[in-house]
């Protein structure tokens, strides 16, 4: 069975949303581990997915600190 180059359908979207909750509990370190380990083999998506956390991380702060939950 020969693997194919592009990237699997929704391989990418789990593990961005698992990098996120590492993110959030163990520290960005670990979120960008976890996507470097996964997405080693697709460079423009690993990219995306680093900057998709980044951002995601932020608004979470940004309204657990609005709300006083952070």
């Amino acid at each position: 069975m020969k693997l194919t180059d592009k990237i699997p359908i929704g391989h990418a979207e789990h593990l961005r949303n698992t990098a996120l909750s590492v993110s959030m509990n163990v520290g960005i370190e670990g979120a960008i581990k976890i996507l470097n380990e996964g997405l080693s083999r697709w460079p423009d998506e690993l990219e995306e997915s680093v900057k998709w956390v980044v951002k995601e991380r932020r608004k979470i702060n940004e309204q657990r600190t609005s709300t006083g939950m952070g």
